[in-house]
This record gives structure tokens, C-alpha cells and sequence, in this order.
């Protein structure tokens, strides 16, 4: 079931991620998984996810979504650049999935044919055996001679930042500049924009 339904494996991958807090279904958890569903079948090649904060939007749009992809062996090669207006909040994404897709559960569910590469197994950076990796930056970091199949933004300016008109335009000159420019294949990559709306002037007004 797993396998085959994203939802199903949202409701497994809590247990690991938030093993001291309940998962509180919800229709925005239904919608969110839904459309990531499709994402992963390419029905969806850009999608952006406005929702407000404490929605759970990250966990499973930057933490969970990832696994689940790989999840699928002939998808297990798949590359994920992922980036957040702070590097820490998406190293600390890139850890917990890591945790994820390292734990019992993930194993014994799914008997991935692969494993992470002992080479390439840091907290920025990990690869797994079927050369898909997951690559952590901030908005604004460097991403020069990177690539990937999916270029997942979360969070790409702080709220606090948000009145910022500097803060604003090098979220969305990064975007055009930098992180659009870094898919694999241009005409088979994935981009989503996961965040709440902020200013008409946000990454998500820019881009639309």
C-alpha cells in the first residue's frame, strides 16, 4: 500500500519523523499528498504549495516526498536539490530524511536494491548507490556544477524578511538565475515552491 500511495506512506513515515506527535489527518494533508502524488508521476512538472505555517508542509514536502520516490527502485536514481531561505532548516529536512530512509521501517516495507554510498554521506550531501542524491543549500548558496531531476524550494524567504524589497528580489533573482537553471534534463525535470504566502512580491507572485 505504501508503494503505491503516497498518503499511505506519510501515515508510516510519522512515525519516524515525529515518532512523540500524533498524525492529525486533515484535508491540506490529503490535497498536499495528492498533488505530489502526481508530481512523482510527471501529471505535475511545477508545483507551488501556498499554505500557512505548521501545516506540516516541509516534513512531508521536502522530507517525505523525496523518500518515497526513491522508495520505487527504478526511481532510486533520481537527484533532489533542495534549498530553504536558511541552510540549516534544509540540512535539517536532508537529516530527518535521511533517518527515514535508513530506519527498519523504510527497509523492511520497501527491500530498497540499493543503500547510501559510504563516499557520499554528509548532512549537505548524500548519494545513494543508484547515484541519486539529495543536495541541501539556502537560497542564495551556491549551486554552481549541481543537477538534479527535482528542485524543491521551501520556505525561500523569512517571514520576518518578508517587507524587505532587497530580501525579496534576491529570492527571486536567485530563482532566475541559479536555481531554474539547474535541472538535469529540461525537459523532464520537477521545480516545486512550497511556502505561505507573504507579499504579492514573494517568490510565489514572482514566478506566476
Amino acid at each position: 500500500k505504501c508503494q503505491n500511495s503516497f498518503r499511505a506512506f506519510v501515515e508510516e513515515a510519522w512515525k519516524i519523523v515525529e515518532p512523540g506527535t500524533p498524525l492529525v489527518p486533515g484535508w491540506h494533508i490529503d490535497a498536499l499528498c495528492e498533488h505530489l502524488e502526481a508530481v512523482y508521476r510527471r501529471e505535475i512538472r511545477n508545483l507551488i504549495i501556498n499554505i500557512s505555517p505548521r501545516s506540516s508542509k516541509s516534513t512531508i514536502g521536502a522530507v517525505m516526498f523525496p523518500a518515497w520516490v526513491w522508495a520505487h527502485n527504478e526511481w532510486a536514481s533520481r537527484r533532489f536539490m533542495c534549498a530553504s531561505y536558511s541552510s540549516s532548516n534544509a540540512v535539517r529536512d536532508g537529516v530527518k530524511m535521511r533517518n527515514v530512509i535508513e530506519s527498519e521501517l523504510y527497509r523492511s516495507t520497501f527491500n530498497p536494491e540499493w543503500t547510501l554510498s559510504e563516499d557520499q554521506n554528509q548532512k549537505l550531501k548524500f548519494e545513494n548507490t543508484m547515484k541519486g542524491f539529495r543536495f541541501s543549500t539556502s537560497v542564495g548558496g551556491a549551486v554552481t556544477g549541481e543537477g538534479a531531476d527535482y528542485l524543491i524550494v521551501d520556505d525561500p524567504i523569512n517571514a520576518l524578511e518578508s517587507n524587505s524589497v532587497v530580501a525579496r528580489e534576491e529570492a527571486n533573482q536567485w530563482w532566475d538565475i541559479a536555481w531554474s537553471t539547474r535541472a538535469n534534463n529540461p525537459n523532464a525535470h520537477c521545480k516545486i515552491i512550497i511556502m505561505q504566502r507573504l507579499h504579492e512580491s514573494d517568490l510565489t507572485g514572482h514566478v506566476k
